[in-house]
């Protein structure tokens, strides 16, 4: 043999040797086979069997679209912190509130916390509304900018002596010489009979509406009798044009106060022309006298609106004489416009997290109030912290209390104010308890109404309030809302004026909700888990019934052992 045939052939016997092997490696490959096959013709379909595949493929089928309705439906992770809030941090309170008979002359929005911090009669941020009784605006938006109103000056000691000497002097000479033609008119006292035609016969009528239990109108009692005196003077009976000074005594002539709109006492209330227009219109368009209480400022406002040479003027050409209105001859600080008997108070304050408090009433340094005829029913648009919600903000908000159980925020107040229904009651304007619909946690107080069925009736709001942190899926940063709980009830003020009082108490802690979605890997993992665990058991129940049926069937023969 040469070498070359030598060499070759032990490559070649390898090569013989290794294609059993190679067969060898499949045949091992397939002994690791997890799903072994049988022949089909050793296999047989049973009845049972196949009820309990097509129960089996019902809930596979079942399962999966509930699994992947819960993958698609996004889930909301909760957790609850301490308020991560900064020390100084202010909080938002914005509110709208209509008072149907409150009027815009006095109402006052007073706002306090626990650390002693209290502001009162707030006007920079606050807006007032004229409204009727049934909540209809009546004039424009007023807004007093921050302003400081100027204080009223009232009658030094000095001069309140003389108004006195000189009211009682003039009397004392009407009493020695009554048919004497040189003394003039004192302050008319008017009724309800004499009312209206007062103001059909006199061209400006000023008119004074008190109250004898009053210190106020008791300290401007001889200084408006002095400045009638001093008026009446200038513009005795002889004139077809005059001004007349007058009073009312609220006591003794309720319905006619109330008819005018009289909240505050002493109230002095200017009618030209037989009306009490500011800028023409409505018969309840007041104008109402807020300047000093002087007897020299009482006559030169009178004098201001009809001055003497135009009534001479008058008298001369025989005609009726043009009187300046009351918000041409003096600015918003003498004269005030009242368009309607209620307000509508709107605006926002901010507060520091504090617990603390917010007050609308009747307020001013000048006039008392009737404690018991006061009605401070209102009706709360609107009541929340913070920011307002975006409709996508609020539909997320809404979308995480949706699995929360419903209370109906009418039932619960009802049920607070059941205890005191003398005083008053609470109805749904919006009718927001329908079927369905979500609380509004953001705004509990939105659409309620309190009425009150008694005067001097006071409605207290208790308010605690929680930040809540919504993070989106998908987004970057999450937003806050405030959120509140709320519980009101009624009382009779005793030792203050009637108000509605809304108490706020922040909470220490912080909700933290974050949206998220079931990750795509745990979706899959369940949908095998639901095929393979639906077939496993199936598998057994089949097998078991299989089983007993064959059993039933030995028996039957007397093959059981």
């Amino acid at each position: 043999r040469s070498p070359r045939e030598s060499r070759t052939r032990p490559f070649r016997a390898r090569s013989r040797t290794m294609a059993p092997g190679g067969m060898m490696s499949r045949s091992r490959l397939k002994s690791v086979d997890f799903y072994r096959k049988i022949p089909k013709d050793m296999t047989e379909g049973t009845i049972p069997g196949s009820v309990i595949s097509v129960m089996a493929s019902l809930v596979i089928a079942m399962l999966l679209v509930s699994e992947i309705s819960t993958y698609l439906t996004p889930q909301f992770n909760t957790r609850v912190v301490v308020d991560r809030s900064l020390d100084g941090d202010l909080m938002r309170i914005n509110f709208n509130v209509s008072f149907p008979a409150l009027s815009c002359e006095f109402a006052s929005v007073d706002v306090g916390d626990a650390m002693g911090l209290n502001r009162y009669n707030l006007t920079k941020t606050v807006f007032k509304r004229p409204i009727d009784q049934n909540l209809n605006p009546l004039g424009p938006i007023q807004w007093e900018r921050g302003g400081k109103q100027k204080p009223v000056e009232h009658a030094d000691e000095m001069q309140h002596d003389k108004a006195q000497a000189l009211v009682k002097y003039h009397v004392e000479e009407k009493a020695r010489n009554p048919n004497a033609d040189d003394h003039p008119l004192q302050v008319l006292e008017l009724s309800p009979k004499t009312f209206e035609s007062a103001k059909k016969q006199t061209t400006v009528l000023l008119v004074n509406f008190y109250a004898p239990w009053c210190p106020w109108s008791r300290r401007l009692d001889p200084v408006w009798k002095a400045a009638a005196l001093e008026v009446h003077k200038k513009y005795p009976e002889t004139l077809a044009n005059k001004v007349r000074v007058a009073e009312v005594d609220c006591t003794k002539h309720e319905q006619l106060c109330v008819a005018q709109h009289v909240q505050g006492y002493p109230s002095v209330r200017v009618y030209t022309k037989g009306s009490d227009a500011v800028q023409g219109g409505g018969s309840h368009d007041h104008a109402s006298y807020h300047g000093d209480r002087t007897v020299e400022a009482i006559v030169k406002f009178a004098t201001d609106l009809l001055p003497e040479w135009k009534t001479t003027e008058a008298e001369e050409k025989k005609k009726q004489v043009e009187v300046r209105l009351p918000s041409d001859s003096h600015g918003g600080e003498t004269v005030k416009k009242i368009d309607g008997p209620g307000c509508s108070v709107t605006g926002f304050v901010l507060v520091k997290k504090v617990p603390g408090h917010l007050w609308i009433t009747a307020s001013s340094d000048a006039h008392s109030f009737a404690s018991n005829a006061m009605n401070t029913s209102h009706v709360v648009h609107h009541f929340y912290f913070g920011q307002q919600l975006s409709p996508s903000r609020k539909r997320y908000l809404e979308k995480f209390h949706k699995g929360v159980d419903e209370a109906s925020s009418l039932g619960s107040l009802a049920a607070a104010g059941a205890g005191d229904g003398y005083y008053g009651k609470v109805e749904d304007v919006a009718k927001r308890s329908v079927s369905g619909a979500t609380e509004d946690w953001h705004d509990k107080l939105a659409n309620l109404r309190f009425t009150s069925l008694d005067g001097g009736t006071t409605h207290e709001h208790y308010l605690q309030t929680v930040l809540t942190t919504i993070k989106p899926w998908g987004a970057n940063a999450g937003f806050n809302v405030y959120e509140y709980t709320q519980h009101s009830h009624f009382m009779k003020a005793e030792k203050e004026s009637p108000r509605a009082k809304f108490f706020f108490d922040p909470s220490p802690m912080q909700i933290y909700v974050s949206e998220e979605r079931q990750k795509f890997y745990h979706f899959i993992t369940t949908l095998m888990a639901i095929v393979g665990g639906v077939y496993s058991v199936m598998g057994i129940a089949d097998g078991a019934v299989h089983n007993g049926i064959a059993m039933l069937r030995k028996q039957n023969l007397g093959k059981q052992g």
